[in-house]
């Protein structure tokens, strides 16, 4: 996961890192591609709580603890596209870096 800054939470997509599918399965259900930055559960509790209104998102999961994760866009470039949040093991299971 990167280093972690303030402004973090609030990173556009257009800045995050593009990564591939690695199965049919995820490719066909939520697109080949998707964007992704590291950022923790919490981080994205305030990033949907300051961006919720203006994008489309998942609601974050509950944080009685701290988890590294994922926010990811999902279904990119469609009228479907959403953001969500992945806990990192799960997130590194679906997906590798396109780079």
């Amino acid at each position: 996961m990167d280093t972690y800054t303030p402004d973090r939470p609030f990173i556009a997509v257009e800045d995050m890192a593009l990564f591939d599918a690695i199965g049919p399965d995820t490719s066909r259900k939520y697109g080949p591609k998707v964007k992704a930055a590291g950022i923790s559960n919490v981080d994205y509790k305030v990033r949907f709580g300051k961006l919720g209104s203006a994008h489309t998102m998942q609601p974050p999961p509950s944080c009685g603890r701290i988890f590294p994760g994922y926010v990811v866009v999902r279904k990119l470039g469609t009228p479907d596209q959403y953001e969500t949040w992945m806990p990192e093991h799960v997130f590194e299971e679906l997906y590798r870096s396109c780079g």
